[in-house]
């Protein structure tokens, strides 16, 4: 779905993994959608890796969006990753060390890690 400065793109990496790329900018007025996909893919059974590659900006909204889908991906057993790469834009790195997301949400530096972070096994308390 792509709609003027933004877009969020859903391929999947089989059965399992959702990869949902954000390009452009993403804000108050795209979280919605941002939302709306993330539950999507979540009541479809897949895990979730979230490419930010592309994304040129993201503000506290879709931040918030991010932070709501991992905590419904905890409860529903599954997992959300963040794609941060040396390709992503130095606002939406500043962001997340700024916020101290990478403390909160689960980072990978490159798709192959996100993806096997993503395919972890749930380590379930003994």
């Amino acid at each position: 779905m792509d709609s003027g400065g933004f877009g969020i793109a859903v391929s999947h990496d089989g059965p399992d993994v959702a990869v949902v790329a954000l390009r452009g900018e993403h804000d108050q007025y795209t979280s919605r959608a941002l939302s709306q996909t993330l539950s999507d893919e979540l009541e479809g059974g897949r895990n979730i890796v979230v490419d930010l590659r592309e994304t040129a900006f993201v503000d506290s909204t879709s931040a918030g969006a991010l932070l709501v889908a991992d905590q419904r991906a905890t409860a529903a057993d599954r997992r959300l990753v963040i794609l941060l790469t040396d390709e992503t834009p130095s606002a939406v790195v500043r962001l997340f060390d700024t916020a101290r997301l990478r403390m909160i949400l689960t980072v990978e530096p490159s798709l192959d890690a996100a993806l096997a972070a993503a395919r972890a096994p749930l380590q379930s308390e003994a």
